[in-house]
C-alpha cells in the first residue's frame, strides 16, 4: 500500500458552477478576479504568496496529519469529511515569546515535533495541559462544523482519519 506524508493545501480552489454561490456575491479578491480573468490575476504582478492568502483553500490529509502550532489572521475552517482535533492557545497569553516557545516546543530539543508527536510527548508535560485547558481550547471538529480561529491565536490541527476541509482568512479582516 502506498503511503504519503503529503498534506494537500490547495489555495487555487475553483468556485463551483451551477449557481451554488450566487448569494455570496461579490466574491472577495482575488477569488473574484480569478473567476473573471485568471490571466489578469497572474499578470497583475502580485506575489503568489500574497495572491492566494485570502482565497478559499482546500485541505486534504490522512489520519494524524496536520499543522504544528502557528498563528495568522482570523480564519474559518469547515470540515467537509472526517474530523480534526484543534488545540488553540490565547493570543494574549502568548504575547511573551518565551511563554510561546515553552508552550509549543520542547526547549531542550531543537527539533520541532509534528502535531501527533507533540500531543503524545509534550501535551501532558509541565504546565501545557493546564494552560491550554484554562486559557485556550482543546476540541474536536466534525464534518459539517465550522471552526473560527481568532487573529493571533496559536493553534495546531490534527486530522482524525482521512479529512477534507475548506478554509479561508478572507472576510474576517476586521474581526478580532
Amino acid at each position: 500500500m502506498h503511503s504519503s506524508n503529503k498534506y494537500v493545501f490547495d489555495r487555487n480552489l475553483r468556485l463551483p458552477d451551477g449557481g451554488f454561490l450566487e448569494d455570496c456575491h461579490p466574491y472577495p479578491m482575488p477569488t473574484r478576479m480569478y473567476e473573471e480573468d485568471p490571466d489578469a490575476l497572474f499578470e497583475s504582478g502580485m506575489p503568489e504568496n500574497l495572491m492566494w492568502k485570502d482565497h478559499l483553500a482546500l485541505t486534504i490529509g490522512h489520519d494524524t496529519q496536520g499543522l504544528t502550532f502557528h498563528r495568522h489572521n482570523a480564519a474559518w475552517n469547515t470540515v467537509v469529511f472526517g474530523a480534526k482535533r484543534w488545540i488553540l492557545y490565547d493570543a494574549e497569553r502568548i504575547a511573551n515569546i518565551t511563554r510561546l516557545k515553552t508552550m509549543t516546543r520542547d526547549i531542550r530539543n531543537p527539533i520541532q515535533l509534528d502535531t501527533a508527536n507533540w500531543i503524545r510527548k509534550l501535551y501532558n508535560k509541565d504546565d501545557r495541559k493546564h494552560e491550554i485547558r484554562n486559557y485556550g481550547h482543546d476540541c474536536v471538529q466534525r464534518a459539517g462544523e465550522m471552526m473560527y480561529v481568532p487573529r493571533g491565536w496559536a493553534h495546531m490541527v490534527l486530522n482524525i482519519g482521512d479529512t477534507v476541509a475548506v478554509v479561508s482568512e478572507r472576510g474576517l479582516d476586521g474581526v478580532n
